[in-house]
Parts: structure tokens; sequence; C-alpha cells
């Protein structure tokens, strides 16, 4: 296998499993591995949910929705029925769904080969259920989340929205500054499809879940500000802004930048978040 991933014939071990690059895969390849695993991220998702005390974000439950049915159903089969009610395991909850879409969505056959591939997914993860309420342990696992979501649509070949910050972490987990001059647009002092990218080009130099989900998360604040300061931040030259919608300032540096960059750039006086201080002076 080291062999054929030299190659880039397999693509590096992810959860204990390798699938076929994208040169390799056929439609028929894809397509399992896609449905493998969407079905165990959903029931790895609820099982989060089912320990955090949380329903989960509408939007983040639709990317994980295999079936036809409506995010909230499909949240009732899962995180009611089969953990909360019949209380499964992870990964008897994993085969459950996939026998349930099988049965009911014309879903991918489920066989001995899907079996042995959950159960070595599941196995990750495996674990009893524990309870979780401390904020700092919820925020991190939120991060890991979002960077779940991006590996996978990354590995779909898919594209993947840049308000997917906000389908797994709660606004409350956001740290949050105040522009002097008041306002109510919430900026983001790095953009989230600047985070994004970063996150996705990182994923592809094979680095951790964990470890990016640790690198971003400093750089994910908001700041309020008035609208015609986030025109200042948005609009392009030729329309008097900045042209920084998406992109921090030429030759900014990820590891050593100011993550108020922008702001600074635009001349907005704000004071920062309280558990994100600026690395250098800001605006008086």
């Amino acid at each position: 296998m080291e062999a054929l991933e030299a190659r880039e014939v397999v693509t590096p071990r992810y959860d204990g499993l390798q699938r076929l690059t994208s040169r390799y895969e056929t439609p028929e390849t894809s397509q399992r591995a896609t449905h493998l695993r969407r079905v165990f991220e959903a029931a790895r998702f609820f099982w989060e949910m089912w320990e955090e005390g949380s329903a989960g974000d509408t939007r983040a439950i639709a990317f994980h929705n295999t079936t036809s049915l409506s995010n909230m159903a499909f949240r009732d089969l899962v995180l009611r029925d089969f953990n909360k009610q019949r209380r499964l395991s992870l990964y008897e909850a994993a085969t459950a769904l996939a026998r349930w879409l099988e049965r009911n969505d014309r879903g991918t056959v489920f066989d001995a080969a899907m079996n042995a591939d959950l159960a070595i997914l599941c196995r990750v993860s495996a674990r009893s259920i524990q309870p979780v309420s401390d904020v700092e342990t919820i925020v991190q696992r939120s991060f890991v989340r979002l960077v779940r979501y991006l590996q996978q649509t990354r590995l779909d070949g898919k594209g993947a929205h840049s308000r997917c910050f906000e389908y797994f972490i709660a606004a409350a987990y956001v740290p949050t500054g105040y522009g002097k001059n008041g306002g109510t647009h919430p900026e983001h002092v790095v953009p989230c499809a600047f985070l994004r990218d970063r996150c996705i080009a990182r994923l592809g130099e094979g680095a951790s879940v964990e470890d990016i989900a640790n690198e971003i998360r400093p750089f994910l604040a908001i700041v309020m500000i008035t609208d015609t300061e986030r025109s200042k931040l948005d609009n392009s030259p030729a329309f008097g802004g900045l042209g920084l919608k998406d992109i921090m300032p030429a030759n900014w540096d990820f590891e050593a930048g100011d993550r108020f960059a922008r702001l600074h750039a635009a001349r907005i006086a704000f004071e920062p978040p309280a558990s994100l201080q600026p690395t250098s002076g800001y605006p008086a």
C-alpha cells in the first residue's frame, strides 16, 4: 500500500481507510467511497451531538443527510431512534443507517466489504458515550468537525461554501470585538473563504485534521463594524475600496502576520475580542 500511495494510486490513510485517487477511481468506486464515508460521518456527527447535548445545526445536518428524508426526520432517525432510544454503538448506528438506506432509499448495497470498512472507520472513534459539557472541549470538537467536512468535500471533488464555518461552529463560540464607530455588520477578521482555502491546501499537504483545526482556530474571530467600513474592505479599488473581501493584504504571512491586518489596512478603529489581543497595535 505504501508503494501504491507513493505512485498516487491510493490516497493517504484517513480514519484507517484509503481510497483510490481521482485518477484511478471509476464512477462506481467513487460513488461507493463517498456513500461509505457519508454514512460514517453522519453516524459520528450525531454521536457527538448526543454527547454534547445538541441537536446540531440544520445546515450541518443537510451535509450529512444521506437520505431522501427531511433534515429533521433524518436527525430523528439517527439521533433519536438509533442513539437515544435504541442505544446503539457508533458502529451499530452506522450499519443500521447503511441498512436503512439500502432498504428505503435504494442506497448502495450493504455487503461484507462495506461492513468491514465501516468497522474500521468506527474503530477509530470507538468509545462509550461520554457526555461533554466543557465549553473549551466543545469548541475544539466543533473545529475538528469543520475540517472533517472540508476533507470530505475535498475527497469528493466538491466545493465547500465559505459559510460552512457557521454550520459547525456556533456564533456563541466565535470571539467578537467591536468597532469604535459602532456598527452591526459582523466582519470576520480573516475571511472565511481564505481560511477554507488554507484548510483545503493543508489537507492536500497531508496535515492532520486535528493539527489544521488548531492552526485555524486563532484566526476565526469577528469585529462588529459599520456598513461604510465593510464597503471599504470589500469594494474594489475602482469603487473606493481595498478589494479585501475574501483575501488578506498582499504578502500577509499566515504564521507571522497580524490577524487584524485587513482592519488596519482600512484604518478601522476597534476593540479586539478579549481572547484575541492583536499581535501589533491597532488604530486609536
